[in-house]
């Protein structure tokens, strides 16, 4: 189980990882365009280096143990080459400006929508995400407008976002072995990484699992996919879920389980789909949570990682408040039997929400009011609505203005996890055993 155990969070790790973050930032802040100048010139050299020596040492080394002695002159030309080429360094600064620019105007498109979206149910207050998509798409299409300063411009942006990301690593890493957030995580502005990357946490996290699993499937039992720190319990289990059926599946999905009962919301209503299936009516739903688990494994061969929290009396009754505040702004919804197309395979079935309420037990409800009346994939997702019953225990994830993806709140939690005091106190992987070749 050390494998799947083992998160490589350590506060020494994270430490690094931040001081190592901030100095490019300020590099990229203060130097620009000469930045990655100064990359392309330091990797050249290592590149040169490594084969010099390798072509002086080459007589000295075991038959075998050395590099083809042409492979090794070409790799001290082409290093030469690159290093000293004005074509590969404004390649370069080219493309980190281009896909900064790009994800600049992907931020602000999701601002937009958002902001419509409110503006559509009346909630507010709303204006920030108006203000929020103008600016960023000024510095995207700026960035994209082929000018002298652009490059310096999206390089400083860039690295003020680097510098930001490396000091969260940085608190994080400090506080790592302290108390701080031993019975409540302070809710504190955190920085993140891109939603493109964050995405992709879900899936790569299933792949390390599914390899040490293939490798020791033999060994392994079911009650030995969970690690419990000591002496602790957990009242309330987050589950991140993922699979690798398609791309939707691998970016993962969030619910949380409470009292035996797992509390999810989504668009499981595929007729009021619209904008690329991207946007539709908020359903939230109430299953069983074993029931739940195995519907999962079963109907969509998903993964689930789950983390367990342990709350105080009090944060229990919050959470309970929050969780019946939610269910005041729904009416029940059944959804239709009659087999509708399936977007992957393409034939006629029921509908994923008819499944659930026969196969889990579910109780469907739409939203009437509030932000949730309407899901939109990128900001009015799962994750806002675990938050919002979560945040009551005090999680910070999504303090600071932005987008959190299935992703992002993993890779949270597993830090805390690795914590030795915090209140995510234990961590589980449900999977069918049986069938861990569908997983692959």
């Amino acid at each position: 189980m050390k494998s799947l155990s083992d998160l490589n969070y350590t506060g020494k790790s994270l430490i690094r990882e931040g001081v190592l973050t901030i100095l490019v930032g300020l590099l990229l802040f203060f130097y620009g365009s000469t930045a990655p100048r100064v990359a392309i010139e330091l990797f050249t050299f290592w590149m040169f280096i490594t084969a010099l020596w390798s072509l002086l040492t080459r007589w000295f080394r075991k038959k075998g143990g050395h590099e083809n002695i042409a492979g090794v002159i070409i790799k001290m030309i082409v290093s030469f080459i690159i290093g000293n080429s004005l074509f590969v360094e404004n390649t370069l600064i080219y493309v980190v400006v281009f896909f900064v620019s790009i994800y600049q105007l992907f931020e602000a498109t999701i601002n937009f929508v958002t902001y419509m979206l409110y503006r559509k149910n009346d909630i507010k207050p709303r204006w920030k995400y108006l203000f929020d998509s103008m600016w960023l798409s000024c510095f995207g299409i700026f960035g994209l407008i082929p000018t002298e300063t652009r490059g310096e411009f999206q390089l400083g942006i860039l690295g003020i976002y680097l510098m930001m990301l490396g000091m969260t690593y940085l608190r994080d890493g400090i506080w790592f072995n302290s108390e701080v957030g031993k019975n409540k995580l302070k809710r504190r502005v955190r920085v993140s990484m891109p939603l493109f990357i964050a995405a992709l946490i879900p899936a790569n996290t299933l792949d390390r699992v599914n390899t040490y699993l293939q490798n020791s499937k033999d060994e392994i039992a079911e009650d030995d996919l969970t690690i419990v720190k000591e002496n602790k319990d957990a009242e309330l289990e987050v589950f991140i879920h993922t699979s690798q059926t398609n791309v939707f599946g691998a970016i993962g999905h969030v619910d949380i389980c409470y009292n035996n009962q797992v509390i999810s919301y989504g668009s499981y209503d595929p007729t009021s789909e619209r904008l690329f299936g991207t946007v539709g009516d908020g359903v939230l739903f109430i299953a069983d949570r074993e029931k739940y688990i195995t519907f999962c494994q079963q109907e969509s061969h998903k993964t689930l990682f789950g983390y367990g929290i342990d709350l105080t009396v009090e944060q229990q009754k919050d959470v309970e408040k929050q969780i019946e505040e939610l269910k005041s702004l729904t009416i029940p919804w059944e959804p239709q039997k009659t087999p509708i197309p399936n977007k992957n395979s393409g034939k006629e079935e029921p509908m994923y929400a008819y499944k659930l309420m026969q196969e889990a037990d579910a109780q469907l409800f739409k939203f009437t009011s509030s932000k949730f009346k309407t899901y939109f994939v990128l900001s009015t997702n799962c994750v806002l609505l675990a938050d919002s019953i979560i945040g009551k225990a005090g999680t910070d994830v999504l303090s600071v203005k932005g987008f959190i993806s299935p992703g992002t709140y993993q890779e949270y939690l597993n830090k805390e996890f690795a914590r030795p005091n915090s209140i995510v106190v234990s961590k589980s992987v449900y999977l069918d055993l049986d069938n861990l070749s569908v997983e692959q």
